[in-house]
């Protein structure tokens, strides 16, 4: 297909929505596809979080994958949540590119389904948007992370491969809460070894990421965001910027809330090989992709 939505990817996402069960808790509504808000899971409360991301479209070859994040989130308290992540990849890729693939430059071939990662989710909220005078929403964000696989090329890594996640989430909400704003800073350290590879890479990833979304309904938002992704080699050396933005819809009732949202790359740096020959129209599609579509679905227990 041109988007690259494979029907296994589809089936996964049908499955864990029929898991839907009802519950008495207000759900810490996801209402962006990649940007986080200031809600959080009530104190004493349980959350249950299935992500379905699917990536499609490199440069050269085919490349298609389905991300699978499973997350079991807990209210401490109504300002604090603590949660657990546990990250799975399917990955179809045929002579496709990659910065990192040792195969990189003729296309590596990958077919496989892997454990990607597991890691914890802190974050504390300083400021609501549904209580403050203004609207105003403050809350920072840590998730340690423990890698197995590489998320963009499926490659084995070393024992020791870690990360670390920082962010700082700001809302503000409008026209009692009916717009809402958000923007993420932030900002990924990470120390990656391959499999049977003697050196380690360190990089910072730093990333702005903004969304606005409207109430249409009583259940209902609509809305858009925009993501900038940007990676520096050994905290110093830029290797690349990426750019995606596209439409996101959410539903929310007692039971359960659900969001799907499209990311399109519309700008990306650099365009080019190393000879500086244009292998991208003016887009990075050499280990990030065109398109993402993201399907999230929560359950308060």
């Amino acid at each position: 297909m041109a988007f690259g939505l494979r029907r296994d990817g589809i089936a996964l996402a049908l499955v864990c929505a029929g898991a839907a069960a009802a519950g008495p808790a207000r759900a810490s509504e996801g209402m962006f596809s990649r940007v986080y808000t200031a809600d959080l899971t009530p104190a004493g409360h349980v959350e249950i979080e299935q992500v379905v991301r699917e990536r499609a479209g490199r440069v050269f070859g085919h490349y298609d994958a389905t991300d699978l994040r499973t997350e079991v989130e807990y209210g401490v308290t109504d300002n604090f949540q603590a949660a657990l992540y546990v990250n799975a990849n399917r990955m179809h890729a045929t002579r496709t590119s990659d910065d990192d693939d040792d195969h990189a430059d003729t296309g590596f071939t990958r077919h496989n389904v892997t454990l990607e990662s597991i890691s914890t989710e802190f974050v504390y909220r300083a400021l609501s948007p549904y209580k403050s005078r203004h609207g105003w929403g403050l809350a920072l964000y840590l998730e340690p992370e423990y890698a197995f696989h590489d998320l963009h090329n499926g490659l084995r890594y070393a024992p020791g491969t870690f990360s670390l996640e920082g962010r700082a989430i700001v809302q503000k909400n409008f026209a009692q809460d009916r717009v809402i704003v958000a923007y993420n800073l932030v900002l990924e350290a990470e120390s990656i070894r391959f499999a049977g590879r003697p050196d380690t890479n360190s990089e910072l990833d730093w990333n702005n990421e903004l969304g606005v979304t409207y109430r249409v309904a009583p259940r209902v938002f609509v809305g858009g965001e925009f993501r900038n992704h940007n990676e520096y080699g050994n905290f110093t050396h830029h290797e690349h910027s990426v750019y995606w933005a596209g439409p996101v819809v959410h539903y929310a009732d007692q039971h359960l809330w659900a969001t799907l949202g499209l990311l399109r790359q519309f700008a990306g740096d650099p365009g080019h090989d190393e000879d500086g020959n244009d292998i991208g129209n003016r887009l990075f599609l050499r280990s990030h992709e065109r398109n993402e579509l993201t399907f999230k679905l929560g359950i308060p227990l």
